[in-house]
């Protein structure tokens, strides 16, 4: 994004993160630092706020507790989302979820995030979650709620449990938001339905795959009315 190095006056410091250490090889910067994950103590406070709404987990989930926040790999994220998951569920439920986790690898982060997707009670939840992934990051949340709810989604109580669940956010402004590693999380779920096929998925979010699809004769009438629906309430123009 930068450029060079030139485009800075003496004595700046540019910091740049990123999860693709190849972006950081050659000369482009003077030091690395690997960021760590929390530590065990730092990992039960965070998920114990989530999952008991206190600081310290309730007696009988204390190596519950442990064994969750092991898995999670001390990674803040997994640690919000599956301590509201997890919260006022019963003992045999979080064992039920341990199992899962302990069959997903350790680098397999949205794998351990998809448990929470997974865990929601209705079709109408994961519709809602999908297409704010896809089209309403960023965007006002009574908009989303008008939008979506003249498809049939009950949004409103839809973005509650997402935003109880720690999939989404509602910033001081109304506006929906969302962690990267779950949007990525989301398309990737529509995506893997059908690799090959755009005109097969459910969702497109790319201006350019909207337009690809439209232009074949094979698309479905109700995919034309759907995607034209969602570009016109986000402000946007297709010429067909």
């Amino acid at each position: 994004m930068c450029g060079s190095r030139e485009w800075f006056g003496s004595g700046s410091r540019i910091i740049i993160t990123t999860r693709d250490i190849h972006l950081l090889r050659g000369k482009r910067v003077d030091q690395v630092f690997a960021m760590t994950g929390m530590d065990v103590d730092e990992s039960i406070e965070l998920f114990s706020w989530h999952a008991f709404k206190q600081a310290s987990p309730e007696e009988d989930f204390i190596e519950l507790s442990r064994n969750v926040v092991a898995y999670a790999g001390g990674l803040p994220l997994a640690l919000e989302v599956l301590g509201s998951y997890l919260f006022d569920m019963e003992v045999t439920e979080w064992k039920s979820v341990l199992e899962k986790l302990r069959k997903i690898p350790n680098d397999e982060v949205q794998e351990k995030l998809k448990i929470s997707y997974d865990g929601l009670s209705d079709d109408t939840e994961k519709e809602t979650f999908l297409d704010i992934t896809c089209f309403f990051i960023g965007k006002d949340r009574n908009d989303v709620i008008h939008i979506l709810n003249g498809c049939g989604l009950f949004a409103e109580n839809g973005i509650r449990v997402l935003v109880e669940r720690s999939l989404v956010t509602v910033d001081d402004k109304n506006r929906l938001g969302m962690h990267d590693l779950l949007r990525d999380m989301g398309r990737e779920i529509i995506r893997s339905k059908s690799p090959m096929e755009l005109e097969e998925r459910s969702r497109l979010w790319f201006h350019e795959d909207v337009l690809d699809v439209l232009s074949k004769e094979t698309v479905r009438p109700s995919f034309i009315i759907l995607v034209l629906q969602i570009y016109e309430a986000n402000g946007n123009n297709i010429h067909l």
